[in-house]
Formats: C-alpha cells, structure tokens, sequence
C-alpha cells in the first residue's frame, strides 16, 4: 500500500512540474490538493499522526541529553587516569578532551533540535484547521 502511495504521488508531482498546460491547469491542481488537505477525515489522520508522533518525542531530547553527559563524564574519566598514569601523553589527554568537547556539543546539538521538532509539533497541534 505504501508503494503505492508513493508511487501515485510521485506521478502527480512529476505532472505537475512537467504540465504544460500552463499556470491555469497548476492552478487548478493546486486547489484540488488544497480541498482535499483540509477535508475532515484528512485533517483527522492528520490530527492522530501528530499527536502519536508528540507521544513519541516528548522524551528524546532529556534522554540524548542524558547520554551525552554521560558520554563525556566517562571520557574525562578515562582522560584524567590516563594523565595519571603517564604525564607524557598531552596530545592524547588534549584529544580526548576534544573528543569529549566535542561529544557534548553533538548531544547538545541533538538535544536542541528534537526539542525545536517537539515544539514545531506542538504548536502545529494548537494552530486551528480551517474546515
């Protein structure tokens, strides 16, 4: 079904970009696809499939968050016994460091954008549906 799905509308983009029936037929179309988006039992589906999807995301930004602290604090660990053990292994320590630096910065990154998905859903959740 889902090849299906897909297939169907990948023809109707491949019409629409190569008509040749001129701004009055894309028109056309693009009211067509305007009415059936905001039909009810479209907006409906709509409606579960971000809300299931808002269920879903809710705690993935706490938890890379978490993951990524815990990333770090093992490196630093590993970092700071290696210092311990052998004073002349500063590159490596300055590598590991970055490392960890950078470990931090890729979970923040993460955590920054399953946050801004999550609020992207949840406002689109509160934006009234024209019917």
């Amino acid at each position: 079904m889902r090849g299906k799905l897909l297939f169907i509308t990948g023809g109707l983009v491949g019409y629409v970009l190569g008509a040749r029936a001129g701004r009055k037929r894309y028109d056309q179309i693009a009211s067509a696809a305007s009415d059936l988006w905001h039909r009810p039992p479209v907006q409906r589906r709509v409606n579960e499939v971000r809300d299931f999807a808002l269920e879903r995301v809710g705690d993935v930004p706490g938890v890379l968050f978490e993951a990524g602290k815990k990333v770090v604090s093992a490196v630093q660990n590993k970092t700071d016994k290696g210092q311990d053990a052998a004073k002349g292994t500063a590159g490596s320590a300055t590598a590991a460091t970055k490392a960890a630096a950078s470990a931090t910065k890729s979970a923040k990154a993460a955590a920054s954008s399953a946050t801004s998905a999550a609020a992207s859903a949840k406002d689109a959740a509160t934006e009234p549906t024209a019917e």
